[in-house]
């Protein structure tokens, strides 16, 4: 394929979960490319995908490619060939779900510390990506801890347009919930507020849930979730898929959407003709919303202002780990930072 209309960054269960969505769009003649650093597990993804579009009779086709390291260069000449109107990246150094492959003396340092501490992990692809798209007009969809990354992306001076799950899972459980019946649905909400709030714990802060434009106990429509796993990317992915196809065709969409430019975690907004309009209910402003999901990254155990700070609860815990930017970092160390944690964490993997 020598061009493409959708460019999707990753191989893994998200990756695939979108591909499958896109192969039922009816009507559009996409054209997909999923890049992955295997191109065996790429193109294996992508016949999965190409059987889909042929059950339900659509004209979107996929094909693989093969980057071997994902740097910005090798990206970029792709990107350039490809052409691409929307990229979806899913790729990251650390997967969210590692924990769930049994415990290690990292993922205890990530449950005790908070996710956020994960955050130059999250960045390293993306702002990858971001670099490579940097001459582009292609939006860039961030899949990758959008509520923090795409925060951190900004103020290191790299695009992206959005991202993608979190506040849109929330509003999709709302949304399908008995009480709710399809209603018009509206969260401002964080990654730090989601895992309590699909398990149904009642927590210090939760997602904030409008129902109607009136605002709702958010616990009350929790989906009380047994367990938290990959299988969540079922969700997730159909969160993407109507975002990455609202930004193709330049079509109006109403969701929920974490990681836009400016704002922290994520807001209900109106999109369309690819641009972002914050669309609040009434009752909460600009200015609480943000205030709101920044409760929600202190959960994370973050605090992101001029520099990167940590929660007390993170930064006792990477200090007693031997985290040297234990204290926080500036915006233009993060890639030294980014070195520190991958080797704290190897080092701390091989720990019981």
């Amino acid at each position: 394929m020598k061009s493409a209309d959708i460019v999707v960054v990753g191989s893994g269960s998200l990756a695939a979960g979108v591909a499958g969505g896109l192969s039922q769009a009816p009507k559009l003649s996409l054209r997909v490319v999923v890049i992955g650093r295997s191109l065996e597990k790429a193109a294996q993804l992508a016949r999965m995908a190409n059987a889909r579009s042929a059950i339900f009779q659509t004209p979107v086709q996929f094909a693989a490619m093969e980057i071997a390291e994902f740097r910005a260069a090798a990206f970029g000449r792709a990107l350039r060939s490809l052409k691409p109107k929307v990229i979806f990246q899913t790729a990251s150094l650390q997967s969210p779900w590692e924990a769930a492959g049994g415990g290690n003396g990292w993922t205890k340092l990530v449950a005790e510390a908070g996710f956020g501490i994960t955050l130059p992990l999250q960045m390293a692809l993306t702002a990858e990506v971001s670099e490579a798209a940097g001459d582009s007009e292609a939006a860039i969809v961030n899949a990758c801890y959008p509520d923090c990354v795409n925060v951190a992306l900004e103020r290191t001076g790299l695009r992206v347009t959005c991202g993608i799950g979190n506040a849109g899972i929330v509003e999709a459980f709302c949304s399908s919930h008995a009480a709710v019946k399809r209603a018009e649905v509206s969260v401002v909400g964080h990654h730090g507020h989601l895992r309590g709030w699909l398990l149904g714990k009642a927590g210090v802060t939760e997602p904030r849930v409008w129902v109607k434009r009136r605002e709702v106990k958010s616990a009350k429509l929790s989906p009380h979730l047994k367990a938290i796993s990959e299988d969540l990317n079922q969700v997730t992915a159909g969160t993407a898929t109507a975002v990455i196809l609202a930004l193709f065709t330049g079509n109006t969409l109403r969701m929920s959407v974490p990681g836009v430019p400016g704002l922290p975690g994520g807001y209900p907004f109106l999109v369309n003709r690819g641009k972002f309009q914050l669309h609040l209910p009434e009752g909460i402003r600009r200015e609480e919303a943000i205030a709101h999901n920044q409760s929600g990254e202190r959960m994370d155990g973050l605090q992101l202002g001029m520099e990167v700070r940590f929660a007390e609860r993170a930064r006792q815990a990477l200090a007693g780990a031997g985290f040297p930017y234990a204290d926080g970092y500036a915006w233009k160390e993060w890639k030294k930072a980014r070195g520190a944690m991958v080797e704290l964490r190897d080092g701390l993997r091989r720990k019981t």
